[in-house]
């Protein structure tokens, strides 16, 4: 650490931007009476109640030959290819962790407003990286109106899972790319040309 707070490159947190980090989760807030929603709507029953493969019924390799509906995606059965293995299995998971609570949607429906809040943090994390102003930038995020689909609908749980996936990756390469510049400045030593003159 320099004398300007910095830790390789990368300034510290100031006490304000630490706190900064709850202002989405407060955003998150907002969609706390989504979770309360006790209807199955539109294409719930089918993508998770009904499907044999989101309530943890059938193998590992059947949810990942099955289509999002649990039909197999080769053979004679229709299917419209939709292909969300990922989000099946987050399905599976929490019926196996639950159980016969999940025949309610309420607990479904608590699970993609807690993804939403990690993804929250991750923007704030990300913007942080970036030096954005990640308080207010993640809170935007948290509170935009565009998620209230991915939360309250459970098949946008798909969407949500790909946003996690993506800021998870982005995170990751802007790591990945400050190693390899903090790698690239460092002094090399030509071995050989230091060999030689040591030999001389």
């Amino acid at each position: 650490m320099d004398v300007n707070g910095e830790i390789n490159g990368i300034s510290a947190p100031s006490p304000m931007s630490k706190w900064s980090a709850w202002l989405p989760l407060l955003c998150c807030l907002l969609y706390a009476p989504c979770v309360t929603y006790s209807e199955w709507y539109i294409d719930e029953l089918f993508a998770v109640l009904r499907n044999e493969d989101a309530r943890g019924e059938t193998t590992l390799a059947q949810v990942f030959s099955n289509d999002f509906w649990g039909n197999p995606l080769w053979g004679q059965s229709w299917t419209h290819k939709s292909y969300r293995p990922l989000a099946v299995l987050s399905f599976s998971w929490q019926f196996r962790f639950l159980g016969e609570d999940l025949f309610r949607p309420q607990p479904l429906r608590t699970f993609n407003a807690a993804l939403h809040a990690a993804n929250s943090l991750l923007v704030w994390a990300l913007l942080r990286r970036l030096g954005l102003r990640a308080g207010l930038g993640a809170a935007l995020f948290a509170a935009h109106p565009v998620h209230v689909e991915n939360i309250v609908y459970l098949v946008g749980r798909a969407d949500v899972l790909a946003t996690t996936g993506w800021l998870l990756a982005a995170l990751i390469q802007l790591e990945v790319r400050r190693a390899w510049q903090a790698e690239a400045t460092k002094p090399r030593v030509d071995l050989e040309a230091w060999t030689e003159r040591r030999m001389a």
